[in-house]
């Protein structure tokens, strides 16, 4: 029996006897979870694994409700860091409504990052097999990967250092999950079609997976899925995340994080794509990225990525949006476009690697 198989088969006979997670039901769980996010007005996110004392001091007196951070126990040469009193603190720190912060970890699931602990010496594209290429925006040392590989699975699921488990341990609130998007990665996609298997497919089970895990151990434990919206289309993904994040949905960057670090304002709607009238409206730099990179967001709309938004919003999904954008006055039409909707944003430097203090 396969794996696949075999959780299907254990599904199928715990929903007989009533003791499934509702996730799995095909009902979205309506729990204190939806209650914990319900709370959310404000939000901050920074992915620098060197959580510096000062850093930490302003997200700690600042009045975010919630804190997306690495969770840098699992970078290589990282790993004694005390991420739990880390985690303590900025949740009793409180927003200063009398709330908890919410800390969520970062994760990357879809790509391998040879700055992690799982990283072994001899790893690179095409060893192990299920590493299968470079990053499409340039991020150095983040590699792709066939994600429904056991080898990939084991690296989170299995045993008492299995990464899940080390975030859970830490006291976290959940799990912010990145790169959902790597089933449509055309060296990933290449690769499910070689083996004739449907990448979507794996991908919900892979996230259906994750949240199992996460929501088996505390049910009041949040899952955060980023990009990837237009996965809200399918039922299962959205009963099995209790919020969905989107990157650039206005402005974005450089995928280096600093060439351009923001300010790159995405075409407005789908007939504004690739037009010489938006091509004239970028910056210099702005224009380098959108040369380089054919396939990246400044040759998608804003308009397709809220079409996406709007839908996860009416099935029932909390929404946050990220985007990098530094200049005031896009900080401002940022913010005002994303409350207008219902949703919660958060405007940075494409690195996240800068303390933000609250927008007004």
């Amino acid at each position: 029996m396969t794996k696949r198989l075999a959780c299907l088969y254990l599904t199928v006979t715990l929903l007989l006897v009533g003791l499934v997670h509702p996730s799995l039901q095909g009902v979205k769980a309506q729990s204190s979870t939806a209650d914990r996010l319900g709370h959310v007005n404000q939000w901050f996110y920074y992915l620098d694994v060197n959580l510096e004392s000062d850093v930490l001091d302003r997200v700690i007196a600042s009045n975010y409700d919630l804190v997306v951070i690495d969770p840098i126990v699992t970078e290589a040469n990282n790993e004694d860091y005390d991420i739990a009193a880390t985690v303590r603190a900025i949740q009793d720190s409180g927003n200063g409504e009398g709330q908890p912060k919410l800390v969520l970890a970062y994760i990357d699931i879809g790509e391998a990052e040879s700055y992690r602990t799982y990283w072994q010496p001899d790893w690179s594209v095409g060893n192990p097999v299920w590493i299968v290429g470079e990053d499409p925006d340039g991020w150095a040392e983040n590699y792709p990967v066939a994600f429904w590989y056991d080898e990939w699975h084991a690296i989170w699921f299995d045993g008492p250092d299995a990464l899940l488990q080390v975030i859970l341990d830490a006291g976290f609130d959940g799990i912010y999950l990145d790169w959902i998007e790597a089933y449509s990665d055309e060296n990933v996609f290449a690769v499910a079609a070689a083996e004739g298997l449907d990448p979507v497919q794996e991908m919900i089970w892979f996230v259906e997976d994750i949240s199992a895990f996460v929501k088996d151990r505390d049910p009041d434990h949040i899952v955060i899925a980023q990009n990837a919206a237009e996965l809200v289309e399918y039922d299962d993904y959205v009963n099995v995340i209790d919020a969905l994040a989107q990157e650039q949905t206005w402005f974005d960057g450089g995928g280096d994080g600093d060439n351009p670090p923001g300010d790159c304002p995405l075409p407005a709607t789908d007939a504004d794509i690739d037009t010489p009238a938006y091509y004239e409206s970028l910056s210099p730099p702005c224009r380098e990225l959108y040369e380089n990179y054919p396939d990246s967001t400044l040759h998608v709309s804003s308009e397709e990525y809220l079409y996406y938004l709007e839908l996860a919003r009416d099935k029932g999904l909390f929404i946050l949006t990220v985007d990098y954008a530094l200049e005031p006055d896009n900080v401002a039409f940022v913010y005002e476009q994303s409350r207008a909707r219902g949703f919660v944003p958060f405007a940075s430097n494409r690195a996240l690697d800068r303390f933000i203090p609250p927008y007004p």
